[in-house]
C-alpha cells in the first residue's frame, strides 16, 4: 500500500474584521469539512501557478482584479504528519501563499457565497467553528505543526 500525500499549494486568505483577523476556509459537500483553498501541483506547474488557478476557480475571482497571490511562499513544508482519521501518516510537501484580496467586489463576492466561512484562529485550533461546523483534521494538524497562524488571546 502507498503512502498518502499531498503535493501542493494552500492559500492563506486573511481578512479583517475590524482588530479581529479571519481567514477563509470552504465547505466541502463532498467531507463534510471545512477546509483552506489548496491546489495539488499538476506537471510543469510552480507551487504558485497551482495555487493561483484554484483561487481563481474556487472563489469565482480574477486574479489582478480581484486578488493577488504573493510572490513568495509564507513556508515550505515537506513532512510526514499523523493526521486524525487517518490510517497512515500523510506526506506533505506544501507551500503556504499569501492571497489578498483588492476593494470591495471580492470581499462581497466571497461573502454572498455560503460555502465560504471566514474562521478565528481559536476555531482553526480548536477544529470547529462556534457554531460546530468541523475544519478539515490534515489543516487542523498542519496549522498546528507549522504555527502558521498564531492564536491569539491564549
Amino acid at each position: 500500500m502507498t503512502q498518502s500525500q499531498f503535493v501542493g499549494s494552500i492559500a492563506l486568505v486573511r481578512r479583517w474584521f475590524g482588530e479581529e483577523e479571519r481567514w477563509l476556509a470552504r465547505w466541502d459537500d463532498r467531507t463534510h469539512l471545512l477546509d483552506f483553498v489548496r491546489a495539488e501541483r499538476l506537471e510543469g506547474e510552480s507551487y504558485r501557478e497551482s495555487i493561483d488557478r484554484e483561487v481563481a476557480w474556487a472563489l469565482r475571482l480574477e486574479r489582478n482584479r480581484d486578488y493577488i497571490v504573493s510572490s513568495t511562499p509564507r513556508l515550505h513544508f515537506q513532512a510526514p504528519l499523523d493526521v486524525p482519521g487517518q490510517c497512515e501518516p500523510v506526506f506533505y510537501v506544501v507551500q503556504f501563499f499569501v492571497v489578498d484580496l483588492y476593494g470591495r467586489h471580492a470581499a462581497r463576492a466571497l461573502d454572498a457565497d455560503v460555502l465560504n466561512r471566514w474562521c478565528r484562529p481559536t476555531e482553526l485550533k480548536a477544529g470547529h467553528t462556534a457554531d460546530g461546523r468541523p475544519i478539515a483534521p490534515g489543516l487542523q494538524t498542519l496549522l498546528a505543526r507549522t504555527e502558521l497562524i498564531p492564536c491569539y488571546g491564549e
